[in-house]
Order: C-alpha cells, then sequence, then structure tokens
C-alpha cells in the first residue's frame, strides 16, 4: 500500500482528535482552569486545600467552594456583594480607606480569613490586616484558636478609625470587644453611649483638664490634645513617604524608588506581566488599575530587591 502526503495528514489529524476525546474523558484534558488550590502535602493538614495558594484570580464562589464554607460570610467579612467577582477587587475596594501605614487588605487577607475560618495553616505578611467586619464573623464561625482570631482583632481596620489599627488593649471588657464588633450601622446607633463610656474611662492625666483654668489655658491644652507629632521613625527618611527604611515596599513606593534600590526594567516587568509604570506612580496605584493583586506583585519584587 502507497502511503500519500494526504493519507498521513488524515492519520495524524484523526490520532489528535482521538488522543484528546480520550484525555478528555479520562479527565486529563481540560479547557478550562480549575479554581483549586494546591493541597497541603505534608503534616496534620496532609491532603487539605492550602489556603497560601489562594489567587486573586479566585472569585469569591470560588474560595468558599474550595474550603467548604458559605460563601456569605466571606462576602459579609469583606463587605463584599456578587459571589462572582474576584477576590483581587479588595485593594479597590480599600483604595481610598485611611489604612495604617504600611497595611494593606488584599488577596492576602482572604488567605488570613481562610486559614482563621476553617483552621488551616498559613503564615501572613506583616502588612496584611483584616477589616473588623472580618473578625465579627471569624468570632462567631472561626475554627482557629481564639488567641489567633483576636491577635488579627488587634490590628483590624476599623472604619472611620481615623486610620489607625483597632487595638485590643488587654484590660479591654469583652463588652467593649463585642460592641466593636457590630456592624457600622449599629455602631453608629450606639455612639453617644460610647463616647460616655469613653469619657470616664479617660486616664486621670486627660481627667484633670476639668480642673478650672484660664480660658487661655484651657484652649492652649485643647490644641496640644488634637496634634499628632510624626514619631521618630517617620522623619527621618526620604523616598517612600511613609516612614519606611529604603528597599522595604510599602503602598505609596514608586518606580523610581525601586529602580534606585537597584532592580532594572526587566526585573520589573518580569514580575508584572510585561508593563511597568511610570515612574513616579506609586506601584500600588498602577498595579490595582491593571486588575493585578498588588500583595503577590509586592511580595516577589521584595524578594528580589532582598536577594540583591
Amino acid at each position: 500500500m502507497k502511503v500519500t502526503y494526504k493519507t498521513i495528514g488524515i492519520l495524524v489529524v484523526a490520532s489528535f482528535v482521538v488522543g484528546i476525546g480520550a484525555a478528555e474523558l479520562s479527565g486529563l484534558w481540560k479547557t478550562e482552569s480549575t479554581k483549586e488550590p494546591v493541597t497541603i502535602k505534608e503534616g496534620e493538614f496532609a491532603g487539605m486545600p492550602n489556603p497560601s495558594d489562594i489567587r486573586g484570580s479566585y472569585t469569591w464562589s470560588d474560595v468558599a467552594k474550595a474550603f467548604g464554607f458559605d460563601v456569605n460570610l466571606a462576602l459579609k467579612a469583606f463587605g463584599a456583594s456578587d459571589p462572582l467577582v474576584k477576590v483581587n477587587t479588595l485593594e479597590s475596594i480599600y483604595e481610598g480607606a485611611s489604612l495604617p501605614e504600611g497595611a494593606e487588605i488584599g488577596t492576602d487577607s482572604v488567605r488570613l480569613f481562610v486559614s482563621l475560618l476553617t483552621g488551616l495553616p498559613h503564615t501572613s505578611e506583616e502588612s496584611t490586616i483584616l477589616p473588623f467586619s472580618a473578625i465579627e464573623v471569624l468570632r462567631a464561625e472561626g475554627k482557629a484558636s481564639s488567641d489567633l482570631i483576636e491577635e488579627a482583632a488587634g490590628r483590624a481596620y476599623k472604619p472611620g478609625a481615623a486610620g489607625e489599627a483597632a487595638t485590643a488593649a488587654p484590660a479591654a471588657s469583652v463588652a467593649d470587644s463585642a460592641a466593636d464588633a457590630r456592624p457600622a450601622a449599629v455602631v453608629s446607633s450606639i455612639a453617644p453611649a460610647a463616647a460616655k463610656t469613653t469619657a470616664t474611662a479617660e486616664p486621670a492625666a486627660a481627667q484633670a483638664v476639668t480642673t478650672p483654668v484660664p480660658s487661655s489655658s484651657v484652649a492652649q491644652a485643647s490644641t496640644t490634645t488634637t496634634v499628632h507629632t510624626p514619631s521618630p521613625t517617620k522623619t527621618g527618611v526620604e523616598g517612600t513617604g511613609e516612614g519606611a527604611a529604603p528597599g522595604t515596599i510599602t503602598g505609596k513606593t514608586t518606580f523610581k524608588e525601586i529602580k534606585a534600590w537597584g532592580l532594572s526594567e526587566e526585573q520589573i516587568k518580569s514580575v508584572t506581566g510585561g508593563e511597568i509604570g511610570n515612574d513616579i506612580a506609586a506601584i500600588r496605584d498602577w498595579v490595582v488599575s491593571k486588575g493585578l493583586s498588588f500583595s503577590e506583585i509586592k511580595a516577589k519584587l521584595q524578594e528580589m530587591l532582598d536577594a540583591r
């Protein structure tokens, strides 16, 4: 039998089609990505999904399905509404929030939340914090130890707290913690009572203001209590605008700064998908505008800087 080029072509195409068909039937050929994190390889939780592998491209529904919890818990925790929206939109949601300097609510916040909710291990970045609405969910539903949840509560972001973390003092009462965990609408309704409680709990030094003094002195004291002098650690460093040491990437670090610290444009592009922002652009703002995860980009760039 004489084999022609036409016959060979038909045989090749037929083999390709049959091969793909067999692979699809066996589950080896997939045309769509499965939003499933890798499993933990060893230890007590071996075989369980790994919170550290949650990607910014996952939707809220993907995360809930992968870890077996009600998606409404995640939506309530982060103030989201659509379960089909990607979790990396958190960086846009909280972009205008007055977060503490150097703190971030992004994809790694979702990893931390899932870890505390399920009890599965994850080591979060130092800059990662949770919104206080997530703490409310974790206190009710979290499987992690209460110590870990309260540690996260001590650094959580409270809307309207002027960018300061929610510091949980050891002497704080259980009632105070419960009030902090309430939704904003409830907290606002009890604000007068809360203000009264705070006033009675002021240190003796603050209460001394009630002692009759000349009006000029009162005005001076009032001015003093409202002025926040920058801490020494935030005044000696130029460039980052956040008091961070050179070489440490924060939310306000620009492309020009990381170039000055030793990264080339090629190195930066290898992390950002082949693109780079203007020198004066803040990396965080540019990354969010591209729909990327700042926490992931930051971690890779920081790793390059630390390896120099």
